[in-house]
């Protein structure tokens, strides 16, 4: 069966005048800002912004990234230990939730900060309620974000005002009719990614701040591709190991484009990087499957490389048991969602959809991160010229 990249059957000409996209980019933004609590995070791109900001670089990222400079035990974020806080593990493995008034992100010390990053390495996910995060304002987060590394810009999303770095993410109040323009012509609309693995450098950490939400529904779930490599039999492992996958954001773009949605950042990506990779802190191996990126594995002829992507949707996508579901919990939880992008899957949830609710509204915050490598690829500060990087588009020579 051959590989569809994501989004790439939107643009045959039989469905690209029966699918329904305007759910996600938004025929009016300054109408919607009137109907938001928090107008400051949903701006359009403006005129001056095409085009003007260029790819990121990210060199040396694996020695800065501040969970090396964590304290182990936590005793700078947990001074009196974790067991101070109301909270749970969401599963052994992956996870933990922290619904306590008294623990705020917004007012870590840098320290704190450095074991708030070990923590989201080693656990991969971290829910944090009752946060005064998002009353803060766009410089706080901005400011907030930085002490990690150097921030992402979105070729294509909308964002807070003035503040390109902090990406949102917008669904309109309304009422069941949403449902069946969404669903006319799709069964899902669901979307497993990392955040912008087309980037050279991908993002490391993403901080995921809710503004508004739905009473419930509208969750985040996530997928831990470190578990999905152990699953792997030692054969499969080092065969995968010495793959390289070409990731690239090309239909994204034509998806924006189509919409009326203009680019920061113009331009489509390809860029390879390894299947498996390395974290640079915990040195544990994972997949780097980003399903919505992923285009086809390089250096096998195409038949192969759709046996190999189709394998991996089905390995990785389909096992509940190295899935978990962080919920928003909506009304006024005041949630903040972390996790580290190098071994995590995710997708929105539009399961509210046949309920009349208000407005699904978030802001992210995206941290850059090393150029991914591991023991077979790349040399231990991120690949090698020859081995990973910007590929040319094909065709365009």
């Amino acid at each position: 069966m051959s590989y569809r990249p994501s989004l790439s059957e939107f643009f045959e000409p039989v469905n690209y005048s029966t699918s329904s996209t305007d759910y996600v980019y938004l025929r009016n933004v300054e109408e919607a800002r009137k109907t938001v609590k928090y107008p400051e995070y949903l701006a359009k791109t403006e005129k001056d912004e095409i085009g003007k900001y260029r790819r990121f670089d990210n060199p040396g990222h694996a020695a800065r990234d501040r969970g090396n400079f964590g304290d182990p035990k936590f005793r700078n974020i947990f001074p009196e230990g974790i067991e101070k806080y109301n909270h749970f593990d969401i599963t052994p493995d992956l996870g933990t939730e922290i619904d306590d008034e008294s623990f705020q992100l917004s007012q870590l010390s840098d320290a704190a900060k450095d074991d708030f990053a070990l923590f989201l390495e080693q656990r991969g996910l971290a829910v944090f309620r009752q946060q005064d995060f998002r009353d803060k304002g766009p410089k706080f987060a901005k400011e907030f974000g930085e002490y990690f590394g150097r921030l992402h810009i979105h070729p294509v999303s909308y964002s807070a005002a003035g503040y390109p770095e902090l990406f949102t993410t917008f669904r309109n109040a309304g009422t069941k009719e949403r449902y069946e323009k969404v669903y006319a012509d799709t069964t899902q609309s669901y979307g497993w990614h990392s955040d912008v693995s087309f980037e050279k450098y991908p993002s490391s950490f993403s901080i995921f701040v809710a503004l508004e939400a739905p009473p419930s529904g509208g969750d985040t779930v996530f997928i831990d591709l470190r578990e999905a490599y152990r699953r792997l039999s030692p054969t499969i492992q080092k065969f995968f190991e010495t793959l390289t996958v070409i990731h690239s954001n090309v239909y994204q773009n034509k998806f924006a484009a189509h919409n009326g949605q203009p680019a920061r950042v113009s331009g489509d990506l390809y860029t390879k990087h390894p299947l498996v990779r390395v974290h640079p802190v915990t040195k544990e191996k994972s997949l780097f499957f980003s399903r919505g990126f992923i285009q086809r594995v390089e250096g096998v002829k195409k038949q192969e490389s759709d046996f190999i992507l189709n394998f991996l949707v089905e390995h990785v996508t389909s096992n509940p048991e190295f899935q978990v579901r962080a919920l928003h919990k909506g009304g006024d939880s005041r949630s903040v969602i972390a996790w580290d992008n190098r071994f995590l899957l995710h997708t929105a949830t539009l399961d509210f959809l046949r309920h009349t609710t208000g407005n699904r509204h978030h802001f992210r915050i995206t941290v850059l991160g090393e150029r991914p490598y591991n023991d077979v690829i790349g040399d231990g500060d991120g690949n090698k010229e020859e081995e990973s990087g910007t590929l040319t588009p094909p065709g365009s020579d």
